[in-house]
């Protein structure tokens, strides 16, 4: 099906203090990381003209990506296997696997496997590395992968990975590793400060042109543990997580053709400051495509501000608009605008299973007030709303129909859409779709469903949270 998308301007997002006794503070700590940070929603842009035509479906019969086997050229080029640099079009590609993964510890044992086995290259791109457990395990095998003569990048996010220790980054140059910082936030490293606004939120690891992980994990240790753990009962309505909860995250492993287009978009991020003479280009790595199974897939990324098109945005739209039977949501920040609320309410009233996961707990308290904004509307319009609260949920997935489904590490709020580059994997798939449904299926079993005459009892003050962080949602 083709479906004309419209560039939009979502309005969402923040994120918050839950203590009555630091609300008031956190108004002002996050007015003032709006002058901060330059731009971090204050204003809203406008609507402009309809995007160009994207084909995107949520049936099974869905586009069938062509894989050309073209010259390759440079990040910069148009590339058979690329998005189209003039229409914004993205491609779905046929003949990939895909295998879905559960929280940190069976992600990171397949990421290492596949470092282990690497024979050409190992491409990292993430929103946070830490030095603790997981980034140091994640050190030891790139530094063997780099011993065995193995080119390996690692490009991290400035601003999220601000905590990542210089005796870190020294020893991955000490064995010569390729590093850069996306968008530094010391000046004596980059005076353009103001570009932290503009986040690198991807998280992507790429080996020998032949697999791709895509998702919501960052490398940190607070994946050491899978959710499971501790999220087998229900905990009671007034519960927090535990101090030491693991985080439940949702990641894919892609192997196929779709590859080639994930890396398209690494190297134009790793290219993205370096001189003509030191960019890579696509040709040093993927002189070919190989297919691997039977799954359509494509990469769909958002730019960063680079541009007023909002690709994931208006994918994400369209495939609610366009559902027939169900659409399952699981996210962990969820503070969209009007519009993207429309549709989901929307969905719901003309017969559509529509329900949202979302964290009754998070890193960002806020946000989870911004996003409890928003329930009575939604919950009268039938949509069935569940809170996890015993592990801290990290994802970012929805499902289509059973059919059509999203991994990767957008959010729905206002950063995301709009100030972050970020990068999402479409799969057109019934295998693919059935498995994440009984993931999702899974988890609201180990959450609280929230209902309407519960939710008209809450209190003042619950109340008053939900309008601060609604008042916020556009400014981080």
């Amino acid at each position: 099906m083709m479906k004309r998308l419209q560039r939009i301007s979502p309005a969402s997002t923040a994120s918050s203090e839950s203590q009555k006794s630091a609300a008031m503070v956190a108004l002002l700590i996050v007015v003032a990381c709006g002058f901060l940070f330059y731009g971090c929603g204050a204003v809203t842009p406008e609507q402009p003209e309809p995007a160009p035509v994207i084909e995107s479906s949520v049936d099974s019969a869905a586009p069938k990506g062509k894989v050309s086997q073209g010259s390759t050229s440079d990040a910069n080029s148009e590339d058979p296997a690329s998005p189209s640099s003039v229409t914004g079009e993205f491609r779905f590609l046929s003949g990939n696997t895909a295998t879905l993964k559960v929280d940190g510890p069976s992600t990171f044992e397949a990421m290492f496997k596949d470092i282990d086995r690497a024979e050409n290259y190992v491409h990292i791109e993430t929103y946070i590395l830490e030095d603790d457990e997981i980034g140091r395990k994640l050190a030891q095998h790139l530094f063997k992968a780099r011993d065995r003569g193995v080119k390996v990048r690692v490009l991290v996010d400035a601003f999220g990975s601000m905590e990542l220790s210089t005796e870190y980054v020294e020893q991955l140059e000490a064995h010569n590793i390729e590093f850069q910082k996306f968008h530094p936030i010391d000046p004596s490293e980059d005076l353009r400060v103001w570009r932290s606004n503009n986040r690198d939120h991807r998280k992507l690891l790429l080996v020998d042109d032949k697999i791709a992980y895509t998702g919501g994990l960052n490398f940190s240790e607070v994946y050491k543990e899978g959710s499971s753990s501790i999220g087998l009962r229900k905990p009671k309505k007034t519960e927090a997580v535990a101090e030491d909860g693991a985080w439940r995250d949702t990641q894919v492993r892609i192997s196929g053709p779709v590859v080639k287009q994930f890396q398209y978009y690494f190297l134009k991020m790793w290219n993205r400051d370096l001189p003509d003479e030191e960019q890579i280009v696509l040709a040093q790595h993927s002189p070919e495509f190989e297919v691997q199974g039977d799954i359509d897939i494509a990469v769909v990324a958002s730019r960063g501000g680079d541009d007023d098109e909002f690709d994931i945005y208006t994918t994400f739209t369209t495939a609610i608009e366009e559902s027939k039977q169900r659409v399952w949501i699981t996210q962990a920040y969820f503070a969209p605008n009007d519009e993207f609320l429309e549709a989901v309410k929307a969905a719901a009233k003309r017969g559509v299973d529509t329900r949202l996961l979302l964290p009754g707990v998070s890193d960002a308290s806020l946000i989870v007030q911004a996003s409890r904004a928003s329930y009575q509307d939604l919950l009268d319009s039938g949509v069935r709303i569940y809170e996890r609260k015993a592990s801290v949920l990290h994802a970012k997935t929805m499902v289509v129909d059973g059919v059509w489904s999203s991994v990767g590490s957008a959010n729905f709020d206002y950063r995301s859409f709009v100030h972050n580059y970020e990068l999402n994997a479409v799969l057109v798939d019934k295998d693919f779709g059935q498995s994440m449904e009984e993931l999702f299926q899974s988890d609201i079993k180990q959450s609280e469903e929230i209902t309407i005459a519960e939710w008209n009892d809450r209190s003042l003050w619950q109340r008053f949270e939900e309008w601060l962080g609604d008042s916020l949602r556009e400014w981080l």
